[in-house]
């Protein structure tokens, strides 16, 4: 064994894919092929208190198409019940043990959340350090770094409103190394594009091969897919990467060109829902606009497609927000906000939570969260309004709800939501302004038909009872609404004017 041909592996994270997979291809590169995949569960992350069930069920399924294809292309991956570092530990006592030489390199994706900083700058001096081997990273999951893109009047310093970030961020967006950035990912499309078969010799490297037959370290993936198969409450969606592709194409042909216009009507199927497979990787940024080749983009522009992106850039200033400033993760961004003193009621938190608020809109959008693991964009707002501004319960309660239920629970993006709905993050919207439920539910939901999807029992009320339901007479089993919308706006003005 001494004489093996020098090898890599590749760490996945959350990068679940193959295509147009940076570090991965880094590796593919610098060994002729000859690259293995590892994954590691980390028992820190699945002992998070909004660890989702239902999230690690489509988690564990992307994982597993991950498996099958490095199997069918000629590499594999071995997935360990420990965190990265017993995992290496374990992995190369493996190796030293029957005396085959170790890889010469790791590679892996930059995270840019808190947690994962840390335990990537750790791992990548314990590696070298312990072991001799190269660790190299690459950027993957968003578009323009962190560290790209910052004030020009205070360097290295956070663009705290979106619009200005945005623009900049366009701008980025016609720079020579951002387009090859895009440029790179149409091989990736080509590749998604074509048989697996066809690919059955890209790589040249398997665990069984590096073992020479010997017992590898034992995979834990379908132990962890029966065991987690056994609470998983909402069906859970097809996934890797062909499917997002497959999703992103539909999207386009179907309500790309009137995004803007469409987006906030829930019950109309005018959004992408890429989110789930941004949230893995099966999807990148670089990988959308390489698949839609819109040409120029301006941040002026106020067509559908522009709009899209622009959906885009709000998923990367949030990640931007954490990068800069990680105590967000805990706490409000604005440090006047951090100590307001919620009402915080247990009862009107279970029926926000059960879609028993006596608001139609609000307990459609928490219903069709229970029983779908997803909520569309506009109805997440509204009932973080609803929750914050009408309740009066704090948004840290219904942050870790969403990431409790939530099939593309992020945590950055879902931060940055609550954080904006409740008025206490980075340029969130202005205190003072609370939606009226009654009136976003006629203005979004105009025929009641999101409604009478996830609230049964309102399906034969017209289309303007459905909103305001015991406004009109209504004497059925539906609750009465739970607040005075007029009271409590008034209640949450006070709250918030408390703390300037």
């Amino acid at each position: 064994m001494s004489e093996l041909a020098p090898y890599g592996i590749h760490w996945f994270r959350r990068d679940l894919r193959v295509a147009g997979n940076p570090a991965l291809q880094w590796n593919w590169r610098q060994h002729q092929g000859r690259v293995l995949g590892v994954f590691a569960f980390d028992k820190t992350f699945l002992s998070r208190p909004d660890f989702s069930v239902n999230r690690f069920a489509f988690f564990l399924e992307t994982l597993k198409g991950l498996r099958d294809e490095l199997r069918a292309i000629g590499s594999d991956l071995l997935v360990l019940d420990v965190g990265p570092q017993q995992a290496y530990e374990q992995l190369f006592a493996a190796l030293d043990q029957r005396q085959i030489p170790r890889p010469q390199a790791i590679s892996f994706n930059r995270d840019y959340e808190p947690f994962a900083r840390k335990r990537d700058g750790l791992m990548s001096e314990w590696l070298p350090k312990t072991y001799g081997v190269t660790v190299h990273t690459e950027r993957d999951h968003v578009l323009i770094e962190p560290e790209e893109l910052t004030r020009d009047d205070e360097p290295g310093a956070l663009y705290q409103v979106y619009s200005p970030f945005a623009k900049r961020w366009f701008e980025r967006l016609k720079t020579e190394h951002v387009q090859q950035r895009i440029r790179s990912q149409r091989a990736a499309i080509t590749y998604l594009d074509q048989p697996l078969e066809q690919h059955a010799s890209l790589f040249q490297f398997t665990w069984s091969k590096l073992f020479g037959g010997n017992c590898p370290p034992v995979d834990h993936l379908d132990e962890y897919l029966t065991r987690n198969a056994k609470s998983i409450t909402v069906p859970i969606p097809p996934t890797g990467s062909r499917v997002a592709l497959q999703r992103l194409r539909e999207f386009r042909q179907r309500s790309l060109a009137d995004y803007k216009e469409q987006r906030d009507f829930p019950d109309r199927d005018a959004t992408s829902q890429l989110s789930m497979y941004f949230k893995n990787g099966s999807i990148t940024p670089a990988m959308v606009l390489a698949e839609l080749q819109l040409g120029p983009l301006d941040f002026k522009h106020k067509d559908g497609p522009t709009h899209f992106i622009k959906e885009i850039a709000w998923r990367e200033f949030y990640y931007h927000v954490l990068y800069h400033r990680p105590e967000v993760e805990h706490s409000a961004f604005l440090e006047r906000y951090r100590d307001l003193i919620w009402e915080n009621r247990e009862d009107w938190f279970e029926a926000w939570k059960q879609g028993l608020t006596g608001f139609p809109i609000v307990d459609a959008g928490m219903r069709q969260l229970r029983t779908t693991g997803w909520m569309h964009n506009r109805v997440r707002m509204i009932v973080a309004s609803f929750l914050t501004k009408d309740l009066l319960i704090d948004w840290k309660w219904g942050e870790r709800w969403f990431m409790e239920q939530l099939l593309d629970g992020d945590l950055a993006c879902n931060n940055g939501g609550w954080q904006w709905a409740a008025s206490t993050g980075c340029d969130p919207q202005p205190y003072f302004r609370i939606f009226n439920p009654w009136l976003q539910s006629a203005k979004f939901d105009p025929q009641g038909n999101y409604i009478r999807t996830y609230v049964p029992e309102l399906r034969e009320l017209d289309a303007k009872a459905i909103h305001e339901p015991y406004a009109h007479g209504y004497t059925g089993d539906y609750p009465e609404p739970l607040v005075d919308h007029s009271v409590q706006r008034g209640k949450a003005l006070a709250l918030y004017r408390t703390e300037r």
